[in-house]
């Protein structure tokens, strides 16, 4: 049986686990105002928040209900666009979103006030540029982001500087019902969750449910996301392991990663959206094996070992060809691990694609590099849109390894790192213009490492 919370209601879908909660929340439930756009997790107007219970209470964060298995939501709070008011008084961002016209159809307005929600419960910090961040997957055809801005500003800009009580503050505001301080009682004393689990692995579904939304639909998917063993990054001071299900999300707030890391977090902006970032799992990234899988890159310079339950394999020996793996059909990713760099070693990270954010790489790449009295004593580049999967260039770190770092070094670099791969000309560039950005990127790799400076 599925229970969870829906606003202010205890639900009890009679449905299979894997029907997403779009289909449920607008066919079912009479929720409309959830709006069905791409079913791609691309456009946003399909926004909710979804609160979790966790060690400091209920975890809220916005995703994209097209790509939610309802499977998931069980003993958890959803909001939805009608949860946010029990009368008739419009929420502060609602009211702002109407007095600066920053909507005009209304189509995408419910998604974007869900987002900006979901900032204000789940976001470490509240300010404008926060709550802009929180947009990124939210597409808006008519009005125009600029009034948006203006919407967002005027909210923001009243918010108290200080505040012992997050959530009392918000309901105090009026962006939030009284009801929200029940939830988390009322989430404990739910009926046990026994959601059946005989058909297909899901994860964070960001992927699967594009491609095979229909199929799970009618199905009762084993949820991996919801294992914990598999949700947690940890150190011992020489290893680094974190769980294949450990989100986007938890890689980009995690304190072991920005302390050892602190410019990955850019980077890591860069992969997907608000939404999916909430949702997509580091494991299922490197097992879809596309050729331009954004931490598989990162991994890949890292020395990143993958863990199964029997045994282990270096993530550079994973990848056999174009969407093939070494990887046996009943085999579950459990762990990614590397060893912790040495003190002086710097990660970068580079992405370019047709947008800034919200895309797939045209070529996107990473180095991990340690130089000392300008010579470099180690390093690992890794690229990726530029062979069938993700590709380490051994060559290139192996012509670098001891070398003095120079503008003849450097050129050298990028010559050899263009001759080992096979780029193909595609909707995201000619072969000629991703060996240029790989080239480009490699010299921007070691032109930071030069400086000691990652990106």
């Amino acid at each position: 049986m599925i229970s969870f919370i829906c606003n202010n209601r205890e639900v009890f879908p009679d449905c299979s686990g894997g029907l997403p909660v779009l289909d449920w929340l607008r066919a079912q439930s009479g929720l409309k105002g959830t709006k069905e756009g791409c079913r791609e997790g691309d456009c946003g107007a399909c926004t909710v928040v979804l609160g979790k219970p966790g060690i400091n209470g209920i975890e809220y964060s916005s995703v994209c209900s097209c790509l939610l298995p309802i499977g998931e939501v069980a003993g958890c709070h959803l909001v939805t666009i009608e949860g946010l008011t029990t009368g008739i008084e419009l929420t502060p961002f609602q009211q702002s979103f109407y007095d600066e016209a920053a909507s005009q159809c209304g189509f995408c307005t419910p998604g974007m006030i869900m987002s900006l929600t979901g900032c204000l419960l789940g976001s470490a910090t509240l300010s404008v540029s926060s709550a802009m961040e929180s947009l990124d997957g939210n597409i808006c055809r008519c009005t125009g982001y600029i009034a948006v801005k203006r919407a967002v500003n005027s909210v923001i800009s009243t918010l108290p500087a200080e505040w012992e009580n997050r959530l009392e503050m918000l309901i105090e505001e009026g962006h939030i019902p009284a009801y929200f301080t029940s939830i988390e009682k009322r989430l404990k004393e739910l009926p046990p969750q026994s959601v059946r689990a005989e058909d297909s692995l899901v994860a964070g579904g960001t992927d699967i449910y594009v491609h095979s939304s229909d199929k799970l639909s009618t199905e009762h998917p084993r949820f991996l996301s919801k294992e914990k063993s598999i949700k947690q990054i940890v150190t011992d001071g020489k290893t680094v392991t974190i769980g294949a299900a450990v989100t986007f999300k938890q890689l980009r707030e995690s304190a072991v990663i920005s302390d050892l890391f602190p410019n990955l977090e850019k980077f890591l902006l860069k992969v997907s959206s608000t939404q999916i970032r909430s949702r997509a799992t580091v494991g299922g990234n490197i097992v879809n094996a596309s050729p331009i899988a954004d931490i598989a890159i990162t991994f890949l310079a890292l020395k990143a070992t993958l863990c199964f339950s029997e045994r282990s394999i270096p993530l550079s020996e994973f990848y056999l060809g174009y969407k093939k793996l070494d990887m046996l059909p009943d085999e579950i990713l459990t762990e990614i691990s590397f060893p912790t760099p040495e003190p002086g070693t710097i990660l970068s990270s580079l992405k370019v694609a047709k947008r800034e954010y919200l895309d797939i790489a045209s070529v996107n790449s990473s180095m991990l590099i340690r130089v000392e009295e300008n010579v470099v004593i180690a390093v690992r580049i890794s690229a990726g849109g530029v062979a069938p999967f993700p590709l380490l260039l051994t060559g290139t770190s192996e012509y670098l390894m001891g070398r003095t770092l120079s503008e003849k070094t450097i050129s050298e670099a990028c010559s050899i790192a263009e001759s080992e791969v096979s780029p193909i000309s595609d909707v995201r560039g000619s072969k000629k213009y991703k060996i240029n950005l790989l080239r480009a990127q490699v010299r921007a790799h070691l032109t930071r490492g030069l400086s000691n400076e990652a990106l």
